[in-house]
């Protein structure tokens, strides 16, 4: 057992370093030979740790969109985490309230033009799951939490089609409220990708929370991120792009600043950085920071963004940085034109699983091609969204994920690498579910993991459980034979009318026979 956890750890490691590299963004132009139309408006939801952002689009026949509204809130949600990371009541309800003014402006589209993402303090914030039952219900569309590095993909797929003219290696840096985006892309390609967990917000708390702009404070903050940059300092050096590029209100502020001062009239450079620390300095606290150029309501944070792209600028040894006015809510958008067309990334991250891992595709197709067949059979009867095929799809062609590892449980290993893995496109809530589902494939069900979900997940997942199982069973002689059986199904029961006499198949009764037992565990009844 130990030579497969070390074994797991390699290869989840590799995987992680690796793939982000082979991830190809979502390009604009879409092949005019596909005939279905696009959306006519769309929309894009980014909850910020700072500030929360709104943009609408009208789309034409072509896929390129065009701005037709935005709206920004500075919410702050990152200031009402305490030290044990649980949300102020007050903050909560005033993101709420900014999500109900959001809602009244898109509500009324369809949940398909719109996609809202939550980052680094969702990710962190205790009992997220309450919260967003709350803010779903306020915006009128569900909100996914994204990992750190999902978050990266989409900021480079804003800033890529805003400078897509750009030549060789760029560098993009995005300062949130808690959390700080690096990745180095040419074009539309994102190849290597992180997110470490400091913003402006959380810097300010940390290094500025007695308000004072002293050179000391100043200078713990910097060997404190320096610190946390030096991991990915050789990788995200100079050496390995042509091109810095900002694309956060953090950098946007700054620039602006270094224009207005006159420390350079286009771009951001270290000097000017330390130029405006300086002027900060003399202004002693950050109650007495006067800037008129930037935004009141970023000053209060403004201290712990500069002292992030001071940090960054040095350790990454960064001559000048442009601005960039992209950033993850239009690469939201272009992600979800790429959805509406079918060229999904979550298609080709799963392509890219199967291969690294050496996965019988012929197998896994067979297994996938009898799991839609009953989902199409059976989704009215059990109420099921037809976007749910989606998910048993992916399911079924990663359900031998783990073999590579170990065979006696590679359905175990196989969900630990699909809860832990950095897989591009995929939210938490959906990874989570293709982990639950791939270790509920076979033998004794896990009680536990459904009693994770919410009581609306536990019913959905227990579905597509429930028909992972039997096909894979139905394969389980690995025949490469088609299999599509008859299957009636009504609440939590399934019929199979099995095709000859059951007497004469031993191998498969007792298979059947067992599985009933183990699914009336958890309140279902299966019959043949």
């Amino acid at each position: 057992m130990v030579c497969i956890k070390i074994k797991l750890k390699l290869l989840l490691n590799q995987y992680n370093k690796t793939k982000w590299a082979e991830v190809i963004s979502t390009e604009n132009k879409i092949n005019q030979t596909n005939t279905e139309e696009y959306p006519e408006m769309i929309a894009a939801v980014d909850l910020g740790s700072n500030s929360f952002h709104m943009i609408v689009a009208r789309v034409d026949e072509n896929g390129t969109f065009a701005m037709v509204d935005q709206m920004k809130e500075m919410v702050r949600l990152r200031g009402g985490l305490d030290e044990n990371n649980n949300m102020d009541e007050i903050v909560a309800e005033k993101a709420l309230n900014c999500l109900r003014r959001f809602g009244d402006r898109i509500r009324h589209l369809d949940q398909s033009c719109v996609r809202a993402a939550g980052t680094n303090t969702l990710r962190t914030m205790n009992q997220s799951k309450k919260f967003l039952r709350k803010a779903n219900e306020a915006l009128g569309h569900r909100i996914e939490i994204i990992p750190g590095r999902e978050e990266a993909r989409l900021v480079y797929l804003g800033v890529s089609h805003t400078l897509s003219d750009d030549k060789g290696n760029q560098l993009v840096i995005d300062i949130g409220g808690g959390s700080t985006e690096f990745i180095i892309g040419e074009m539309f390609e994102s190849k290597v990708l992180e997110s470490l967990n400091f913003g402006s917000v959380s810097a300010t708390k940390r290094f500025f929370a007695d308000g004072k702009l002293s050179a000391k404070n100043w200078k713990a903050a910097n060997i404190a991120l320096r610190l946390e940059i030096l991991p990915i300092e050789k990788e995200y050096s100079s050496t390995n792009w042509e091109s810095a590029i900002g694309s956060s209100g953090t950098i946007k502020a700054t620039r602006e600043i270094i224009r207005v001062f006159g420390f350079d009239r286009y771009k951001i450079t270290l000097d000017g950085l330390y130029k405006i620390r300086g002027r900060l300095i003399e202004m002693k606290t950050i109650d007495n920071i006067d800037l008129p150029m930037i935004n009141s309501e970023r000053i209060p944070v403004y201290a712990g963004g500069l002292a992030i792209l001071i940090a960054v600028f040095e350790a990454l040894r960064i001559d000048t940085m442009k601005v960039s006015e992209g950033a993850l809510r239009e690469g939201l958008l272009y992600d979800l034109l790429g959805r509406i067309k079918h060229e999904d990334v979550r298609d080709r991250s799963v392509r890219d699983l199967t291969q690294r891992f050496n996965i019988d595709v012929t197998h896994a197709t067979l297994v996938k091609k009898t799991a839609l067949h009953c989902f199409k059979k059976l989704r009215k009867s059990w109420g099921l969204s037809k976007k749910r095929k989606q998910t048993l799809g992916w399911a079924a062609d990663l359900h031998e994920l783990g073999m590579s590892i170990t065979h006696d449980k590679h359905h175990l290993q196989g969900s630990h690498i699909l809860e832990y893995a950095d897989i591009p496109g995929f939210t938490n809530r959906r990874q989570h579910w293709l982990s639950v589902l791939v270790s509920s494939q076979r033998k004794k069900l896990s009680t536990e993991l459904l009693d994770e979900l919410s009581e609306n997940e536990r019913s959905t997942v227990i579905y597509l459980i429930v028909l992972l199982r039997l096909s894979v069973l139905l394969h389980r002689p690995r025949q490469n034979l088609e299999i599509y059986p008859d299957v009636e199904g009504k609440e939590n029961h399934l019929h199979l009318i099995v095709e000859g006499d059951l007497n004469e198949q031993a191998l498969l009764e007792a298979d059947l026979i067992q599985e009933k037992n183990w699914l009336s565990k958890i309140g279902f009844d299966l019959t043949f």
